[in-house]
């Protein structure tokens, strides 16, 4: 099972740099990441020991790009016909699914980890909390992880790269900025303290603030790792459905 899952890995991580793409994707994040940090969170303005300039605006910036990463990976084998010959491998529908999963998420982790320069460019100007950046780049590898599972759920839905890219947008949008106060209002029965209390256990920022506040709960970590494990599961089930 190993050996099936890390050949896939290695394929589709390979395929990645087989075109410009990755290679425009990591310059873009960079770019993007290094003018959300010093110009729209003004780095120099305010204390910065945690790199909380950097961090406050990395789920937008991978909510733009990591679609970009997992728009083809469901999409392109349904569009060329190739889902019919990768299914009838011997190999389970779940280690596929984790395989493309890993691939995409290990390229959103390698730009993350391209940032450590600027880290220790700061750490220079700064005093810097370590354990507190340590948590938020957990926090921000946590984000990569759901996004990359969201977006192959929806590429899996879809025959065209373009539209699995814009639906992966709004459905990670959807997931991370949804208002569930709307939702649970409605519903008799539940006190306000309770409709408050579960509205804030499914609040993406608030899980993920935490965290980039050096607050790695249990909690938190519970939250990213559910509805990660969650996408992955209905991608799962996704596939098998179209599959019959």
């Amino acid at each position: 099972m190993f050996r099936q899952l890390s050949a896939i890995v290695s394929k589709e991580f390979a395929g990645y740099f087989r075109t410009p793409t990755a290679y425009i994707l990591i310059g873009v994040y960079l770019v993007l990441s290094m003018f959300a940090a010093f110009y729209s969170s003004q780095f120099f303005a305010y204390d910065n020991s945690a790199l909380s300039s950097f961090f406050a605006y990395q789920p937008e910036i991978f909510i733009v790009l990591m679609p970009a990463a997992t728009m083809r990976l469901w999409a392109d084998e349904r569009r060329l016909g190739t889902i019919e010959f990768l299914l009838a491998k011997p190999v389970s529908y779940t280690i596929i699914v984790i395989g493309k999963f890993l691939a995409a998420c290990f390229f959103g982790w390698m730009m993350l980890l391209l940032t450590l320069p600027f880290a220790f460019y700061a750490a220079h100007l700064v005093q810097p909390d370590i354990l507190n950046i340590i948590s938020a780049y957990i926090a921000t590898a946590l984000v990569v992880a759901l996004i990359t599972s969201a977006g192959c759920l929806v590429s899996a839905f879809n025959i065209n790269a373009v539209l699995a890219y814009l639906f992966s947008v709004f459905f990670c949008w959807l997931l991370t900025s949804f208002d569930f106060n709307f939702l649970l209002a409605p519903v008799s029965g539940i006190s306000d303290t309770i409709s408050s209390r579960l509205s804030q256990l499914l609040n993406f920022y608030r899980h993920y603030q935490d965290m980039t506040m050096g607050q790695p709960g249990i909690d938190n970590l519970a939250y990213f790792i559910f509805f990660t494990l969650l996408m992955l599961w209905l991608n799962i089930a996704a596939i098998d459905y179209k599959k019959h």
